[in-house]
């Protein structure tokens, strides 16, 4: 069974809610890429099937690890 996220319109919720939990844990806010849609929906078919969190987690690490890369990076500068 193939979970599709939100598919009633509300992705940007869920995905404005990621970045509030974020914040609120002392991370950056992320923006995640369409690209990266099959990768973000896989992950939530991996929870969804196997209560498995580990490529959703691997998914937003890349993308705070990005930022705050890109953060240091205009330090430096």
């Amino acid at each position: 069974m193939t979970c599709e996220p939100c598919s009633d319109g509300n992705g940007r919720t869920g995905r404005l809610l990621v970045n509030l939990e974020l914040m609120k844990a002392g991370y950056p806010p992320i923006d995640i890429k369409f690209s990266d849609r099959i990768s973000y929906y896989n992950a939530f078919d991996e929870y969804h099937v196997k209560h498995n969190l580990g490529a959703m987690e691997k998914l937003f690490a890349g993308y705070v690890n990005a930022r705050l890369d890109n953060y240091l990076m205009m330090l430096e500068k």
